[in-house]
């Protein structure tokens, strides 16, 4: 049993191992992806996601304090594999929104495969009684839940701005007998569905609005906020309180800012913070808030969703129904 228990332990430090040097690959990885995303959404999750990342190589260096061994990498040569893939598609001739769906895929991979990986280490350490490196193990993997998520989330939203530029690419040719730019052709679609009603990035229709900034909103399609006291009211409203994501900070910097509500599932990886600091790193990060006021079904909504200020001008204004 003694001999079992051993050989387990040396299973869990090799995968460690690969675990640190996988991270230590993306922390230099990741500046690269985001700098060849085009769009801002998918280019902020990146540089996100290297924050966390970088809280993530720290984690596993508490992981080996607590087994009292030297934090040591050695190749993770799957991670290498997908690491290169990417940077092939960066010198490859594709059209930004094709090589935007093609980084998210990558990133996808590997978030996958580190999932994978934490939770073979995660289960290991639980076996031989390791409960705070599990612990820490856990939680990173959550993160690597998360971002998978973030992605996907991002992925089907470019997707379906690609359809809806080409169907309104190829009604405006059809309609006029010669292409137009799509930009153009974007617009003309959208007036046409809804005359004076225009629509957001997320596809959301504003035809139901009032004319109040707040009262009205619906779904993700309204204007982003930036004011401070019109974010504290909504959050506030909902028992709403700042926080951030535990571990993906460092010295000086908070990490990742989140607003958390009663009753939500990751309350262990939020971190409360005071209103000042929330507001102090969202306007140094230039970020804006999306909201709902309430679902479909006239409930009120916790949805929210951090973007930057520059993704939210870009976004069609919502106009009140006439």
């Amino acid at each position: 049993m003694a001999k079992q228990m051993e050989g387990l332990q040396q299973l869990l430090v090799d995968d460690l191992q690969d675990l640190f040097d996988a991270e230590k690959q993306l922390v230099r990885a990741l500046p690269k992806l985001a700098k060849a995303a085009s769009n801002e959404q998918l280019a902020n999750a990146f540089r996100e996601h290297l924050e966390v990342t970088k809280g993530q190589v720290a984690r596993l260096e508490q992981v080996f304090d607590t087994m009292e061994i030297s934090a040591k990498s050695k190749p993770w040569h799957g991670m290498k594999g997908m690491v290169e893939e990417a940077q092939e598609m960066m010198q490859e001739d594709h059209e930004e929104m094709v090589l935007d769906a093609g980084l998210i895929g990558c990133a996808r991979k590997v978030e996958h495969y580190e999932m994978a990986g934490y939770e073979v280490a995660r289960s290991l350490a639980q076996q031989l009684g390791m409960k705070e490196a599990a612990q820490l193990l856990q939680e990173t993997m959550r993160e690597e839940m998360e971002t998978d998520k973030l992605l996907a989330g991002i992925s089907k939203q470019l997707l379906k701005e690609g359809g809806r530029s080409q169907g309104a690419e190829a009604s405006e040719s059809g309609g006029r007998g010669q292409g137009r730019g799509k930009s153009q052709g974007g617009r003309k679609s959208a007036q046409s569905r809804g005359g004076s009603q225009s629509r957001g990035k997320s596809g959301g229709s504003s035809g139901s609005r009032g004319s109040s900034s707040r009262g009205g909103r619906r779904g993700g399609s309204a204007e982003p906020l930036t004011d401070h006291e019109q974010i504290r009211q909504w959050a506030e409203e909902r028992g709403g309180t700042p926080s951030c994501v535990r571990g993906t900070g460092d010295k000086g910097d908070i990490g990742m800012l989140r607003l958390d509500f009663p009753g939500f599932s990751g309350e262990d990886s939020l971190q409360p913070i005071s209103w000042d600091d929330w507001f102090e790193k969202f306007d140094e990060r230039g970020l804006a808030l999306i909201v709902q006021d309430k679902t479909a079904r006239g409930q009120k909504s916790n949805f929210n969703k951090l973007i930057s200020r520059e993704s939210g001008q870009s976004r069609p204004k919502t106009k009140a129904a006439r």
